[in-house]
């Protein structure tokens, strides 16, 4: 593994390589999660269509109703969402907190001598 890191850290030319083909496998990646995005617009387009051309009548008022239960779950999983974030970042604070003193711990000088030990 080290001959591996030396080999691609001596050699330039391997990292320009490695970074051309990360972007262009992340930009196809991302080009096809678009065009799932626009496909699923599209369904939900047509969607409505059709049950506009069912119903007219009915359609506005459910539509209205449906955007407004969408909303309100959006609303609680954001909350829900906020609430997790929260206690994660209160988790890493506090090891992070341990993890720094354990690690002064360990830099400060030894003033035993090597005897003792």
């Amino acid at each position: 593994m080290d001959d591996i890191i030396n080999y691609i850290t001596s050699h330039q030319f391997i990292i320009g390589v490695c970074a051309f083909v990360a972007i262009l496998i992340i930009f196809f990646l991302f080009k096809k999660f678009i065009k799932l995005v626009l496909l699923f617009i599209l369904v939900l387009i047509i969607f409505g269509g059709y049950l506009f051309f069912k119903e007219p009548g009915k359609m506005p008022k459910s539509l209205s109703e449906t955007m407004q239960r969408a909303k309100e779950s959006t609303r609680s999983v954001v909350e829900k969402g906020r609430g997790v974030y929260d206690s994660v970042k209160g988790v890493y604070k506090k090891a992070e907190k341990l993890v720094t003193r354990d690690i002064d711990k360990q830099l400060e000088p030894d003033n035993k001598p090597a005897r003792e030990k």
